[in-house]
């Protein structure tokens, strides 16, 4: 996404309701919020609904926008909330057994970003879910925690179940 086209003029035109700014704005940002909406639902017919649905939201609510520096993160943290309530009923969060989390040895290995992709997308769901919040959008786990419904406790157990869960993956992967 070229952020130097989302200036100051354009947010102010958006926020006052000009569609050819919201549409200008729309494909500034739909690379990059389609990109999350798949990570979390891994599905491209459901990340296009979310996304759609996401950007309905946006546009009527974006008069509600207090600041208005912080427009990409609050349409990201639409759209992936959006994602998370669309994949909610495959999300599940597996107990973790203590044999797995004793098992962490030192990881130092070069992988490429398909082999990294390959092990999140098999992570359990609730791992993935709270890895893809954490590791890769940024959140805290107090954020995510509540996105999700869990606790702050499972957020950060999780976290360590799929760290562990992707290293042993990835050097699986790397030997095959």
């Amino acid at each position: 996404m070229n952020l130097q086209k989302l200036d100051t003029h354009l947010i102010t035109s958006v926020l006052k309701g000009d569609r050819s700014a919201q549409f200008q704005l729309f494909e500034l940002t739909k690379g990059m919020l389609y990109s999350a909406c798949y990570r979390i639902v891994n599905d491209e017919d459901e990340a296009n609904d979310v996304l759609q649905d996401s950007y309905v939201e946006i546009f009527q609510k974006i008069h509600s926008l207090k600041h208005p520096e912080a427009l990409l993160s609050w349409m990201k943290t639409i759209t992936i909330r959006k994602a998370i309530l669309q994949s909610r009923k495959k999300i599940h969060f597996e107990p973790i057994e203590e044999a797995v989390m004793d098992s962490v040895e030192d990881f130092d290995s070069w992988f490429d970003a398909e082999l990294l992709d390959q092990a999140i997308e098999s992570l359990p769901a609730g791992a993935k879910a709270v890895f893809l919040l954490l590791a890769v959008e940024g959140y805290s786990h107090k954020e995510a925690s509540a996105m999700l419904g869990i606790s702050e406790n499972t957020s950060k157990s999780q976290l360590n179940y799929a760290k562990t869960l992707l290293k042993r993956r990835i050097t699986k992967l790397l030997q095959a």
